[in-house]
């Protein structure tokens, strides 16, 4: 990337620090000192340290063989005559007169020390393409000089200056100034090029008064020890509980970085550039912090976090006797932006400016040893991360550039090499407005993504400089274009017919075809005439009981028939059908009742024994009773359907009340998708308390189809689901991924629809490979009625690392939001909001949860759904996870809360967190200890909660596994640490499972991990990140591996071998030649 981008590293050439060093004595700041005394010329006999900042480069240098990210490419087109053996002699007289252009690094210790070899006379390497057609010259010049600028240094052996020539004409070249950033830095390439151009006019040069190598001499000799520990205060508070920033990406973050990098470019017009630099007038900033202030708004819309970190690249050269030496002290900075109480944009630029002169004035300070610090205590988690993993620089003209005689030389443009941050912002002020160059890693980000970006930057830009008083959660990110694309993407709008409700469907159903098979149950098999005279008698028997509309009706039955009976009778006598596990325990089912106010529940024998004495049971008669006459109907559209009960995150489930017109819209809309449906027969293979199932019920008895309810025990046991698939083929059937996994082979002939809970694409694929029926990927909260976005699963469709929910139903829609209400961009996750026809009434006698979740958005009633999800390009919607700690488990949904409650409430407990891990749920408990009153027979064991917990929840909600702890792991803010928990096997067997290590080379290593892992003994099994390694540690341990073994390893061996054994196994294949 860096070929002009390290000229960005120059952030605050002469001008400008003049201008900082202004603002700085206004804000009764000081300027960066020239403490330490004057540096003098070296001692010549003395070893030349490393400076800090060289010795990370070493290290990385060394442990990734041919890393060229820190390739600093310069080229200049030279038109005009051009004397090469010249300008070889002056490349020869230029590194005579610099010794870093001339310098290679050797391994001493821990670190490394410069070598300046003698001054030699100086190849130019020439690339000659005047024989190439003139049409393609141009680009084989620049290809040829590009691939010497990707070419990587060996820094050992080759000094880290290089130049090469293209010649397309005799009087047309390109020439390549190439240094590793190792020596040099952006504003070293203005003295190069001072001095290239007077030695090429044959111009004698005094001899500069010092090199880089005493600066080294001198920053090693004073900043050490308590002088070092002291200029790194001022950062060490700075950069407390420093973030990580979590951009959304396009692609997996990898385990090793890559450096390939490409570029996105927009020139902001005049009249916007103007307006910045008035803003910053204004404000006594500077164009750089209002950049800053906008580029941190966007990461923060992007990633949801209200504290950002930037980098900045300075120059950090504050003494006067380092302006003219070539070498490396450019330094990246930390810039760290909070947005605590929303603030103003004004407000938020402040905060940016005091940020900035804070950091220029300890500028000088060498973080790079902080750097390791920090890395350590964040922990292999984080290892990716840097300070910062996001630069903004200011590009501002050299102040020099190259002159060659009479030839005219200008900027060229190569491209090459790479980028070392996610993404760099380099701005440059141009006469025709501002540019803005931003380089992206491509393994993380695709072109549009970074293109996308620039027009939320610019956005944000245009609002802030007009209303800077404005807050920066209200400043708009979304461009024109993008708000239309997301208000097509919701125009749903289709005819769904009249308004009804389910009963008038079903009868009409009904009287169109009276003797087809509507349900079939392991009890019996019943035509829709039948079904319908027996639901006549229930209705009738229930109006008895002053069942009125709107009036809850618990259904406590097993899978069968009569239960599907017994949900139609409900609907016909006008109450709302309210399912009730048949497997929960008496207690939940007392609650679910008392929270309803149901007075009357449909069951069996065995279901009336769980019932409290406070509730009427009503059984079938035994001979079936029937009317042919239908019950006069006494619901309306907008009365309650059927009331399902969800977790609730207090403890207490809570009820979803779903109107007939909520289901009718439902049924319709699903009937779409899935097409002609009379006489389809559909399997409903989940229990009626989750309306999971409803995707099957609904469609079948409102079009003519057969409802097949197969009974648990033939959905729980895969021989007998392909027994009755055998006997009773399927077209539809509705399940979760993994029930349908877990089922075996037997799938329908026409739609499988999946839902409840995240479609791994593998398993997707299993599905399609089959090749009986259509896949269809289907996501809805109960709230929003069974469900709102289809995604039909094609083999194209499979190529991300997830299978999208997709797009919304008939009459839906679909927004992604901020935690401020403002619409997300494609690709940038946010809330779901779901609104449209399939909204549902709210929570049963729960005003204040309908009122916190059933909120207003463009005009609409719309559901907070508390899923994370992002837009893909195509408008479909990716699932991402939870806001909050709601989570699916085998198509239930959970609130971990309501688990954790109940924990809690075990005399023995002191603390308990609930986590999913592996779509299973894992308990972490702490015990009271002895300072608590706990009888010995309450202090709790694994099986003792598992057995409290699965008396007060149903099956689905008991953790699979539950982990006993002496505390809580705690982020440095005291929140839990979830990322922390031992795995449940390794909690069990933690300590237990130790191997010391056999071999020579497996005791050395462990001896090298323990040192710069700061362990006290490692053995075989161990993970290098599983013990707080990192990248940078990494680097420290490959660097003792080749001293002790002689053997150069690539970093990513530490992460793909990374238990100790692996790594001796790939350390002794080096050492035979067989790696």
């Amino acid at each position: 990337m860096e070929s002009q981008t390290t000229r960005a590293d120059l952030d605050l050439e002469r001008e400008r620090q003049r201008l900082i060093e202004e603002l700085l004595a206004a804000e009764g700041l000081d300027a960066p000192d020239e403490g330490g005394g004057a540096i003098a010329p070296r001692d010549p006999a003395a070893p030349v340290p490393a400076t800090y900042a060289q010795e990370v480069l070493w290290l990385l240098d060394r442990a990734t063989p041919g890393l060229t990210a820190y390739n600093s490419p310069l080229a200049r087109r030279v038109r005009g005559p051009l004397d090469v053996g010249a300008l070889e002699r002056a490349l020869g007289g230029l590194v005579a007169r610099h010794e870093s252009l001339r310098t290679v690094f050797a391994a001493e210790g821990d670190g490394a020390v410069q070598v300046v070899r003698p001054a030699a006379p100086f190849a130019l390497v020439v690339h000659d393409v005047r024989a190439v057609p003139a049409a393609e010259r141009e680009a084989a010049a620049l290809a040829a000089l590009r691939a010497e600028a990707n070419r990587p240094f060996d820094l050992a052996r080759e000094p880290g200056f290089r130049a090469a020539l293209a010649r397309l004409a005799d009087d047309d070249h390109v020439l390549l100034l190439l240094t590793h950033h190792i020596v040099s830095d952006a504003w070293s390439y203005g003295q190069i090029f001072r001095d290239l151009g007077a030695l090429y006019a044959g111009t004698e040069l005094p001899p500069p008064a010092l090199q880089y190598g005493d600066f080294a001499a001198w920053q090693r000799a004073t900043l050490r020890g308590e002088a070092l520990e002291t200029a790194l205060g001022y950062w060490r508070a700075r950069l407390a509980d420093l973030p990580v920033l979590e951009l959304p990406t396009d692609f997996a973050r990898g385990a090793v970085q890559s450096f390939a990098g490409a570029r996105r470019t927009v020139v902001l017009p005049p009249a916007l550039h103007a307006a910045i630099r008035a803003l910053a007038q204004r404000t006594s900033t500077t164009t750089y912090t209002v950049l800053l202030a906008a580029y941190a708004t966007v990461l923060r819309r992007y990633s949801g976090q209200d504290d950002i970190v930037i980098g900045s690249a300075v120059a950090n050269r504050t003494r006067r006797e380092l302006e003219d030496v070539v070498g490396y002290f450019s330094q990246a900075l930390p810039m760290r932006v909070r947005f605590e109480s929303d603030p103003s944009f004004a407000a938020l630029l402040a905060r940016a400016s005091e940020t900035v002169l804070g950091a220029f004035e300890h500028q000088d300070t060498p973080l790079e040893s902080l750097v390791l610090e920090l890395q350590r205590s964040r922990g292999a988690a984080q290892s990716h991360a840097p300070l910062f993993r996001v630069v903004l620089t200011m590009q501002d003209t050299l102040g020099a550039e190259l002159t060659l005689g009479d030839a005219a030389t200008s900027p060229v443009e190569l491209d090459a090499a790479g980028t070392k941050f996610d993404l760099t912002i380099l701005a440059t002020e141009r006469a025709d407005g501002l540019e803005l160059a931003l380089w992206y890693r491509t393994d993380l980000f695709t072109g549009g993504y970074a293109e996308r970006f620039l027009g939320h930057l610019t956005t944000v830009l245009e609002a802030a400089v007009a209303e800077p008083t404005r807050r920066v959660s209200a400043l708009p990110l979304l461009t024109a274009a993008e708000r239309a694309k997301l208000a097509a993407w919701n125009e749903t709008a289709a005819d769904e017919g009249a308004p009804a409700t389910l009963v008038a469907l079903f009868e009409a159903q009904a009287a169109r075809v009276p003797e087809r098979t509507a349900v079939v149950g392991a009890d019996a098999a019943l035509s829709y005439a039948e079904l319908n005279a027996r639901a006549n008698a229930l209705a009738r028997q229930l109006r008895s009981l002053g069942v009125v509309p709107n009036a809850p009706v618990g259904l406590l039955l097993d899978r069968s028939a009569e239960a599907i009976v017994g949900l139609l009778g409900i609907l016909k006598a006008g109450g709302a059908y309210m399912p009730l596990s048949v497997d929960a325990p008496a207690a939940r089912l007392a609650t679910q009742l008392t929270e309803s106010g149901a007075k009357v529940v449909v069951t069996d024998a065995v279901g009336a024994g769980k019932l409290p004495a406070s509730v009427q049971a009503v059984s079938f008669d035994a001979s079936g009773a029937s009317s042919d006459a239908n019950v006069d109907s006494v619901a309306a559209p907008d009365d309650l359907a059927y009331v399902l009960y969800t977790s609730g995150s207090t403890g207490t489930p809570k009820g979803v009340a779903v109107t007939h017109a909520n289901a009718v819209h439902y049924a319709r809309a699903i009937s779409r998708v899935l097409g002609a449906l009379d006489g389809l027969h559909f399997g409903m293979v989940s229990t009626l308390a989750a309306d999971l199932g409803n995707t099957a019920l609904l469609p079948a008895l409102l079009a003519g189809g057969t409802l097949h309810v197969l009974s648990k025990d033939v959905t729980t046991d895969p021989a007998r689901f392909a027994e009755y698939f055998a006997a009773h083929p399927l077209d539809v059937i509705k399940a979760t991924p993994n029930h349908v996994v877990a089922l075996g082979t037997a799938l329908p002939t026409t739609w499988l629809v999946v839902g409840g809970e995240a479609l791994r694409p593998e398993v997707a694929r299993t599905f399609l490979n089959a090749g009986t029926c259509r896949v269809l990927n289907h996501y809805g909260p109960t709230e929003t009625t069974v469900g709102v976005l289809t995604h039909e699963v094609t083999t194209a469709s499979l190529s991300g690392q997830t299978v999208p929910l997709g797009k919304p139903l008939a009459n839906t829609h679909a927004y992604v939001v901020d935690t401020f209400g403002n619409e997300q961009p494609v690709g940038i996750p946010g809330e779901l909001l779901i609104g449209g026809a399939g909204v549902a009434r709210g929570y049963l006698k729960r005003d204040d949860l309908t009122a916190e979740r059933f909120v207003a958005f463009h005009g609409e009633r719309v559901y907070r759904t508390g899923d994370r999800v992002r837009r893909l390009p195509d408008g479909s919607i990716e699932f991402l996870g939870r806001v909050d700690d709601q989570v699916k488990v085998r198509g239930f949904r959970v609130e971990l809360g309501e688990i954790e409650q109940v924990l809690r409430a075990n005399p023995g407990v002191a603390q308990a967190v609930v986590v999913l891990n592996e779509e299973e749920l894992v308990a972490y408990a702490v015990p009271k200890q002895a300072g608590y009153a706990v009888s010995h027979s309450d202090r709790p064991t694994r099986e003792k909660l598992v057995e409290w917990l699965a008396a007060q929840l149903p099956e689905y909600m008991v953790p699979s596994a539950v982990v006993l702890l002496d505390a809580l792991p705690l982020t440095p803010n005291g929140k839990v640490d979830k990322r922390a928990l031992p795995a449940p096997d390794a909690a069990e067997q933690q300590g237990e499972q130790f191997a010391e290590p056999r071999t020579d080379t497996e005791r050395q290593l462990a001896a090298i991990w323990a040192e710069v892992l700061k362990k006290e003994r490692v053995g075989l099994g161990d993970n290098f990140l599983a013990l707080g390694g990192h990248s940078l540690l990494a680097i420290r341990a490959l660097g003792k591996i080749s001293k002790s073994f002689g053997v150069r390893l690539p970093l990513r061996t530490l992460f793909e071998a990374s238990t100790l054994e692996q790594l001796a196994g790939a350390v002794d294949r080096a050492r035979a030649g067989t790696a």
